[in-house]
């Protein structure tokens, strides 16, 4: 319970009457009620001025006892009471005047205030001798009992509201990081203690909510940062922080300020996070986050800093620099503490790592920390190359980067528009002016170029780096030496007798850079010659990221109808993908004895949608690897859809040109996914829906392809076994496991693969629209042949987009789909993999999983004995039978 600060003003020739109050205000200290000041309380050798006026400007109950002395004192009435008045008109305190004499006190607005006793009689008016003290206590006692409604009031007054819990909830979920297991992120989840520097003290504080006690000691704070620090979070978090403490707090942006009307955005904060219209404001810290983003005038600026300063109990200026502090150079505004925010610990960035894998976890399970350790080394590896402060939300975005890049085969480096931010980064630490950084970019960009024609790698002679330097000194007046000392060591490194590109994924960047900016303005069939190499050769790494870094530069759609010929181009020995019940058959006869299981456990941690693509991820990544080394003795580009051979001639083997076309279609699905759902707006629909359905009919021709060879593998001969055998040296499995597991790629999961793996690239809106149209195009009632084939399967690819997208179970999504292909038809034989994925990693309710059990005819294992290991006496149970003996 608050305390509130009573302050006594009176004239020394009432002093008698003073002390008489105070022993009947007894009651109300000793409660807590009330701390009662007047000037006899201050100490000896203190300043007697400064110490009243320190009162006068903290109390909350001004209690005035007037009488003719009083009235006649120039210091109680032009001093304390006018101060009084001031500060009452800002709604910051209440005045009560205290009758204890006759006398005329119709005198500055007194007479406008409510007095005591009642009826403003007078204290003395049955007894005005010293000695009948005991005739003056029911006056006296009159007024404590109007003292105390008045202070009930004031309670109701001045204790400040609370931060609506919507508002604290929402203010920490931002849209503009993303995890893959949680559609939104609290940004609470990854912060940890920052490191702010505290000129007053010359020294760091490390811990939070020392630094929240730090600003509450304030009057004024300028709390500077670099670009991506942590600064509105921090922002966040002091108004989080300050509000539990009884220090209620307003946050708004620099931005928001437009005009020099600042008591009237402030009317719409406090509705917003607090739900009043109107309230003490002295109470209020005012937290300005981005202050830079104020286009007003300094002047103005100074009003408004002025204007927070003497009606607001603090003010918090969060900006870049400590600019903001020639703003309170007026004599009457207090001298603002400056902090820095200064880059995190590798401890802590070890922290944020953890913080970050922890989402999506288990409540009370920890990330592996292998996993931990692994990202925490990629993401130092990126700052290293980077060069980068180490500051909360680099760290943040290098850790989004590393987890949410597209394709098992394409580096985090496909992001592109990092890297000209990560460029520019090195030449502004570089000491090169700004005025050149398009001159340096441009002579990095031609070098990587001239080491790409001459030797596809970054590696490349001294000689062309001379060239380079002349071209540039000739044709566009620059200096050779500059641009030596800008590229040598930062950029390029001495190999052996010649140089290299420091970063592989820089020379991808840099020559990309070159082919869309340069080499397309000067020679436009060289330019189109150039993309053709690189999307007739996207099998490779790194021909799949320089498509991707022109793409991100070009805007024109010679780059992505490039792609779209190689897609025609994949699988072209494969009959045209259609979903055919005639193939149901094949894909379940060799599914495994066990059917699919939905466990019925409902306790999954939420929003583990993104846990799919990552499990999709690893089957595409199995199935490559089993392509690769258990199917080329049978691959035959003879062999045609569901064609059951027995012999196979090894001359006609043609295993290469498959892997190749296996990594073309994975990376060119990455790339066109990656540029579907990053340049939506550039393209025009025509072409999208161009490049989703190329995109349909490849992946479609890769599963019917993998159809002749499960045909193969089910139907083969011995030689198909030895050739299985080999594949797992040093696992436990058998024979005959071994050869189950390869059938079961081929003749299932590859069509899961082409579709499901498709649908990650394209769980964007904009492709979701685009899957939408096609549907309705290609696979209405007269698209559907008498035998039920589905050209294209479109709608498989949008049933799981649509998951990938939204996270959330659609029942008359999968009821239309039942109802118009039939529950035993191939469509729902691929549905039902899918869900069964989806409802092991969702967080799906019981009810739920049933649901999807009995519609897709999945099993649905029994509650109890989910329940029964979940709970804590099963638990127990179950260690306890496969724990050792002590004499095992």
């Amino acid at each position: 319970m608050k305390q509130f600060d009573v302050f006594i003003s009176y004239s020394h020739a009432d002093e008698w009457l003073k002390n008489e109050l105070i022993k009947h205000f007894s009651a109300l200290v000793r409660n807590g009620v009330i701390d009662v000041w007047h000037d006899r309380k201050i100490p000896a050798g203190a300043k007697i001025d400064a110490k009243i006026d320190e009162r006068v400007k903290s109390a909350d109950l001004f209690l005035f006892l007037i009488s003719n002395d009083f009235i006649g004192s120039d210091y109680c009435f032009h001093r304390e009471y006018e101060i009084a008045l001031e500060r009452h008109r800002k709604g910051e305190v209440e005045i009560v005047p205290i009758i204890i004499r006759d006398c005329d006190w119709d005198v500055g607005g007194l007479r406008s205030f409510k007095a005591l006793p009642t009826d403003g009689v007078q204290v003395t008016r049955k007894a005005n001798s010293r000695s009948e003290s005991q005739e003056r206590d029911p006056a006296w006692l009159d007024v404590i009992n109007g003292l105390k409604v008045t202070i009930s009031e004031l309670k109701k007054k001045i204790t400040p509201p609370d931060l609506h819990n919507d508002y604290i909830e929402n203010l920490f979920l931002i849209d503009n990081i993303r995890h893959p297991l949680a559609q939104r992120i609290d940004e609470r989840h990854l912060f940890v203690d920052p490191n702010i520097y505290f000129e007053n003290i010359d020294d760091q504080i490390t811990r939070f909510q020392d630094f929240i006690d730090t600003v509450n000691d304030q009057t004024a704070c300028i709390i500077t940062g670099g670009d991506r620090s942590g600064k509105t979070l921090i922002s966040k978090l002091l108004q989080v922080g300050l509000d539990a403490r009884g220090e209620p707090s307003l946050l708004l942006k620099g931005k928001d300020i437009r005009t020099a009307a600042f008591e009237r955005l402030c009317d719409h904060l406090l509705n917003k996070q607090y739900g009043v219209s109107s309230t003490n404001r002295s109470l209020f810290t005012i937290i300005i986050d981005d202050f830079d983003d104020c286009t007003l005038s300094d002047r103005v600026k100074e009003n408004i800093v002025e204007y927070i300063s003497k009606t607001f109990k603090r003010v918090v200026i969060i900006s870049f620099t400590n600019a903001p502090s020639v703003l309170f150079t007026s004599n009457d505004l207090p001298d603002p503490q400056v902090f820095k925010l200064n880059p995190l610990t590798n401890e802590k960035v070890m922290d944020v790592t953890k913080r970050w894998k922890s989402i999506g976890q288990k409540k009370g399970c920890e990330p592996d920390d292998r996993e931990v350790l692994a990202t925490y080394e990629k993401l130092q590896l990126l700052l290293n190359q980077a060069e980068l402060e180490k500051s909360a939300y680099t760290i943040v975005t290098m850790l989004e980067l590393i987890d949410s890049f597209s394709g098992a085969d394409i580096s985090v480096s496909s992001f592109a528009s990092c890297y000209d931010t990560l460029i520019t980064s090195r030449l502004q630490k570089g000491g090169v002016d700004f005025r050149s950084f398009d001159e340096s970019k441009n002579f990095l960009s031609l070098i990587a170029y001239k080491s790409f024609v001459n030797s596809e790698t970054r590696s490349f002679s001294q000689d062309i780096f001379n060239d380079c330097l002349e071209i540039f000194e000739s044709q566009y007046l620059s200096s050779p030496a500059r641009l030596r000392s800008m590229a040598l060591p930062v950029f390029i490194t001495v190999d052996g007798n010649g140089l290299e590109f420091r970063e592989e994924y820089l020379w991808y960047f840099l020559c990309a850079r070159y082919v869309a900016k340069t080499l397309r303005q000067n020679d436009p069939d060289k330019y189109r010659d150039f993309i053709k190499l690189c999307t007739a050769s996207i099998f490779q790494k790194k021909f799949a990221n320089i498509v991707i870094f022109i793409a991100y530069f070009s805007d024109d759609n010679f780059v992505v109808m490039s792609l779209l010929d190689t897609l025609d181009g994949l699988f072209a020995k494969a009959d045209s993908w259609v979903l055919s019940d005639k193939t149901r058959e094949l894909m379940l006869g060799i599914a495994p004895e066990n059917p699919f299981l939905i466990s019925s456990k409902s306790d999954v941690t939420d929003t583990r949608r993104d846990l799919m693509k990552e499990q999709i991820l690893d089957v595409i990544s199995d199935a490559e690897k089993v392509v690769a080394r258990y199917t080329l003795p049978f691959l035959n580009s003879h062999i045609p859809d569901s064609l059951m051979l027995d012999r196979i001639d090894a001359k006609e083997l043609d295993g290469d040109s498959y892997m190749n076309s296996v990594n073309a279609l994975l990376r060119t699905h990455s790339v066109l996914g990656q540029i579907l759902s990053t340049r939506a707006g550039t393209y025009n629909a025509g072409l999208v829906l161009e490049c989703i359905t190329k995109m349909v009919q490849a992946s479609g021709r890769y599963a019917s392809l993998n159809h002749a060879i499960a045909t193969v593998l089910i139907y083969g001969d011995e030689k198909s076994r030895e050739e299985i055998k080999k594949a797992y040296e040093g696992d436990h499995l058998s024979i005959e496991e071994r050869y189950a597991k390869v059938q079961r790629i081929f003749a299932f999961w590859s069509i899961y693969i082409s579709h499901a793996g498709l649908a990650r690239y394209l769980s964007q809106g904009h492709s979701i629209r685009a899957l939408e149209k096609l549907v309705g195009q290609y696979e209405n009632d007269g698209c559907v042949d008498e035998t039920g084939n589905i050209p294209f399967n479109f709608s498989c690819v949008l049933v799981i987009a649509r998951l990938y997208s939204s996270g959330k179970l659609d029942k008359n999504d999968i009821d239309s789909v039942i109802k118009r292909y039939g529950r035993d038809s191939a469509f729902v034989a691929i549905l039902r993999a899918t869900f069964h994925i989806y409802s092991y990693y969702m967080p799906l309710d019981i009810q739920e999983k049933q649901w999807i059990a009995t519609k897709l005819s999945i099993p649905l294992r029994r509650v109890e004995i989910q329940k029964f290991k979940a709970s804590e006496v099963g638990s127990k149970l179950i260690r306890a039978t496969k724990a050792p003996s002590k004499t095992g």
